[in-house]
């Protein structure tokens, strides 16, 4: 970088992890709620196991009564913070640290959750009262949705396009602060923030009482309702290693106590009925996956291509008919259950949740 650079990227991460730190401190019940028990640090590389949580379908289940348009709308913005502030940071530093292949990674996985919780943020309808709130959550992401495109082709050879990139982050940063801000509905602090849900010597429910099984086929439409897609979870297994095929195989190895859970997903075009032009439909990045087990929540590994176990999933276009499979690889306690695990998609406004059951 040029002397200029370090300190443009420094002031950007700066705003994205004192925006961070402001979350988890106006906002501990939701992060509590929304981001469960963050286990990373214990062991764990950095990212493995993040409190993303859910965003707003799965808070229902732990609100007594039904929630209206405008408190989802809030909860969306709290949940979303931390993945895009998370995607923000990372991106800096593979600006600082010359990580080209990184960088692209964190820019496409930016792009693809920013248009996702667009298409969320958009589809609910708010009183005037939170319409700042979603105006300047929507600023925010156009502003990330424009690095993520400024830094998909790598790290830029024009040092303008780089600063361009870095202040679009911290723009985007701050309208995110803004939105946040202008949120109303959020339980802060307190004991009554959240309903006691059972007493401590009843069963707990279950976390997605109405979860799909595993096989069980999703559908849903893009934007336009012109394209239909399917989403299939299941069948999984384990793995303590797998390496990546090719001429330069990279070996993966989970850490002690741990284990990878290779889960697979299967997206089929169903159909086109609009005007012909446009007949493909994008299939979910793998950003937008989030993994449940008891009180943590996992994000799946960037995929690695193609493996001695198989094909990975990775987000793609499909055209009529064209269908898709591969693996989500996340790396997991060893003794855990898949019978109370559950896979979590966002897309749009929509979260469909699979409970994984038995691994092979």
């Amino acid at each position: 970088m040029t002397p200029r650079e370090p300190r443009v990227a420094v002031l950007a991460a700066i705003a994205c992890i004192g925006l961070f730190a402001s979350v988890l401190l106006l906002y501990p019940v939701v992060c509590a709620t929304l981001l469960p028990f963050q286990a990373a640090g214990e062991g764990g590389e950095p990212g493995d196991v993040l409190s993303l949580g859910a965003f707003p379908e799965s808070a229902t289940a732990l609100l007594a009564e039904p929630m209206s348009d405008e408190e989802r709308l809030e909860l969306l913005i709290a949940g979303a913070s931390v993945p895009l502030l998370e995607l923000s940071v990372e991106q800096v530093h593979a600006l600082h640290t010359r990580d080209d292949a990184a960088l692209q990674e964190r820019a496409a996985d930016l792009q693809a959750l920013t248009a996702s919780l667009y298409a969320g943020a958009a589809a609910l309808e708010v009183s005037p009262g939170s319409e700042p709130a979603r105006s300047h959550f929507i600023a925010a992401l156009d502003e990330f949705a424009a690095a993520g495109a400024l830094l998909g082709g790598g790290i830029p050879a024009d040092r303008n396009v780089t600063d361009d990139a870095l202040g679009r982050l911290a723009t985007g940063t701050a309208h995110l602060s803004e939105a946040l801000q202008d949120c109303r509905h959020l339980p802060t602090d307190g004991p009554d923030a959240l309903p006691v849900l059972a007493s401590l010597d009843e069963e707990p429910a279950p976390l997605f009482p109405d979860a799909l099984q595993s096989g069980e086929r999703f559908c849903y439409d893009d934007a336009r309702k012109e394209n239909s897609a399917s989403l299939i979870v299941g069948p999984l297994t384990r793995s303590r290693t797998f390496q990546t095929s090719g001429t330069k195989p990279v070996q993966y190895t989970a850490e002690s106590g741990k284990t990878y859970l290779l889960v697979t997903v299967r997206a089929t075009h169903l159909g086109h009925r609009g005007n012909g032009i446009n007949t493909r439909i994008q299939t979910p990045a793998e950003s937008t996956f989030i993994l449940h087990y008891d009180a943590g929540t996992y994000r799946p590994l960037a995929s690695p291509g193609p493996t001695n176990k198989g094909a990975s999933y990775s987000r793609v276009a499909l055209g009529r008919g064209e269908s898709v499979a591969g693996y989500l690889f996340f790396e997991v306690p060893e003794d855990l259950d898949p019978a109370r695990a559950y896979l979590q998609a966002t897309i749009g406004t929509e979260s469909p949740v699979w409970l994984l059951g038995r691994s092979a």
